[in-house]
């Protein structure tokens, strides 16, 4: 406890009545705004704004409203650009700004809050957040003290002590790093512990603001379920779990999910929820008796070509959903900002034609491709740093990615800003690291070898146009892999041959695992024909794609897109001395020539 800080004393009386209403998010990931060239941007947070602002200004004389993130406030959208990769290239965290500007109460440190290390969340903090950061269980940094996040904190509000406890995963963070080796997190169920003991004493009601995962499906090691069977033994208080990491949205029918008394909550992630929970309070003489209720209040996304008397017209967002005053006094500045950052140079161009938009987009469903190449090379040299998952490396053997997603190329012999990547690579893909054996590679690169544009299909009056989107999920991969695509008779009998892995063939190979990056696009939701059923886009229905989706993976919580942009800054220069190069990882022999 701080300095000549007196501890707050028990005020409510017995028969007194207090409502306490948290609205709740996490994973918000920056994504503040979405741009969007046709439909408009949608404007998540401003819409958050409006309904809390509202609910404040509405609230009843025993009423306290309370607006908490559960974490991972940072990393997947462009405003990750003026947070930077280190402290000298900071300008803002986007979303520590908005969040103040809002009246944030707290909010706890996710896992991709320390994705560009610790120095840049202690400016980030010091700089922007006027708010509590909270979690008991990290520890040891050289740059994140006590100044900077606390364990738990205590708010007294109308005369209700309200205990808030964070707590981080340590599933996908980035802990004893060679800037911070020190940093680390400890056991959560013993934190937890420790920190309820101390804040049971001062509090009459406690929320766990968790960043750590709601396992009802997913296999974790201590995940909120154990969190709140543990809790549940500790404290007689109402208890509550707000959390986050999974991105699940929990409660979508109302209260739902409740385990040893204890309710958990979770709001979907990048604004798709605002949650609201809504604890009815009672002082006894027997002690504080509680109700909570909980929902999800969907947030809109933006269409301006929807017409004003569509039925669907009031789904999407409007003007009138969003607090406009927010809007043009705290968001106008960092997108005028934004603005500035996409116009800064990140490196040079080489020279080659093949690294122009029209070869790229030329190049992209039919062979090998410059930008491709670079790309995937790119995130496996870079996933030396990617977090580690239960101990092991995730540092990657084949990265890949979809052609669909290659937007373009750079000018060659040119100067190349954010901007200019940004339009190369439009689309904000997490990385998703997925173990696949020898045997499963073969079928996915088999697979691949029918999705090609074949030369036939750019011939006639029906020939597919290149320059639109063929999205048959046809994938470029990095360096590691090599193999020649024969195109046979048709796409029914197109085959992969000659695949080689790290440099063997990979017959020789079938039994052994290896790490393999997608963007969660192609992995998680299986787009593109990658989920096992017909792919479709052109092709016979004989044709069934392989199917990712049913293989264990996890999603790292970096965007591709950021980590090509952290290799090309350390580069300095895209060309052939840095992976943008034809190598022949690829080989299409045509039908012409098949024996």
């Amino acid at each position: 406890m701080g300095e000549a800080v007196t501890p707050p004393t028990a005020l409510i009386e017995e028969g007194d009545e207090i409502i306490l209403r948290i609205f709740h998010f996490n994973d918000l990931h920056g994504d503040l705004r979405t741009v969007h060239s046709k439909k408009g941007d949608t404007h998540r947070f401003s819409q958050m704004v409006k309904i809390v602002k509202e609910a404040r200004a509405n609230a009843a004389d025993n009423e306290i409203v309370l607006f908490l993130s559960a974490g991972d406030d940072h990393i997947g959208n462009p405003f990750d650009e003026l947070l930077g990769y280190d402290v000298e290239g900071f300008q803002t965290s986007a979303a520590y700004t908005a969040y103040s500007a809002a009246g944030l109460d707290a909010s706890v440190i996710g896992n991709h809050e320390l994705d560009r290390g610790t120095a840049l969340l202690a400016k980030a903090i010091e700089t922007d957040a006027r708010f509590p950061i909270l979690s008991a269980n990290l520890y040891g940094s050289k740059n994140l003290t006590s100044a900077h996040y606390h364990p738990a904190i205590i708010g007294v509000a109308k005369g209700l002590r309200i205990g808030i406890i964070g707590l981080t995963t340590k599933e996908e963070t980035l802990l004893k790093q060679k800037d911070d080796p020190e940093l680390d997190a400890g056991e959560l169920l013993k934190t937890l512990k420790n920190t309820v003991d101390y804040v049971d004493q001062l509090a009459d009601v406690i929320i766990l603001l968790t960043h750590v995962g709601y396992n009802g499906e997913e296999p974790l090691e201590v995940g909120d379920i154990e969190i709140a069977e543990a809790a549940a033994k500790m404290t007689n208080k109402p208890i509550v779990i707000i959390g986050g990491h999974l991105h699940l949205p929990i409660n979508t029918e109302g209260l739902n999910v409740v385990d040893k008394s204890v309710p958990i909550l979770e709001a979907g992630s990048k604004g798709s929820h605002l949650g609201e929970a809504i604890f009815s309070l009672l002082q006894t003489e027997n002690g504080l008796r509680s109700h909570l209720t909980a929902r999800l209040i969907p947030l809109k996304k933006r269409d301006d070509r929807v017409a004003t008397d569509d039925p669907d017209y009031d789904r999407y967002e409007q003007d009138d959903d969003l607090d406009m005053e927010f809007e043009n006094t705290v968001m106008a500045q960092m997108y005028a900002m934004l603005d500035d950052k996409l116009r800064e140079v990140i490196a040079t161009a080489g020279s080659s034609e093949y690294l122009t938009t029209a070869q790229n987009i030329a190049d992209r469903y039919v062979g090998e491709t410059v930008m491709a190449n670079f790309m995937n090379d790119a995130i496996a040299a870079q996933s030396i740093h990617f977090p580690e998952k239960d101990g092991k490396s995730q540092q990657v053997d084949i990265a890949a990615f979809n052609a669909s997603g290659i937007n373009g190329g750079v000018e060659p012999n040119s100067e190349i800003t954010f901007n200019d990547w940004y339009s190369v690579m439009p689309y904000a893909d997490m990385i998703v690291v997925t173990p696949m054996t020898g045997t499963q590679i073969k079928a996915m690169v088999m697979s691949n070898a029918q999705r090609i544009v074949r030369p036939e299909e750019l011939e006639g009056d029906e020939a597919l146009d290149l320059t639109g989107y063929i999205s048959r999920g046809f994938l470029h991969f990095s360096s590691g892999l090599r193999y020649i695509l024969k195109l046979n008779s048709d796409a029914t009998t197109a085959v992969a041959q000659d695949i080689m892995l790290n440099g063997k063939p990979i017959d020789e190979q079938l039994d052994d695992t290896f790490n393999v990056a997608f963007g969660d696009y192609i992995s998680l939701r299986g787009g593109e024909g990658w989920k096992g059923e017909k792919i479709g886009v052109g092709l016979p229905d004989e044709v069934i794609g392989f199917d990712l989706t049913s293989l264990a993976k996890n999603d790292t919580g970096l965007v591709y897109r950021n980590e090509v942009i952290a290799f090309i800054k350390e580069q300095g220069v895209v060309d052939e001395s840095t992976g943008a190069v034809k190598d022949g990882r690829l080989q299409v022999i045509p039908s012409f020539l098949m024996s």
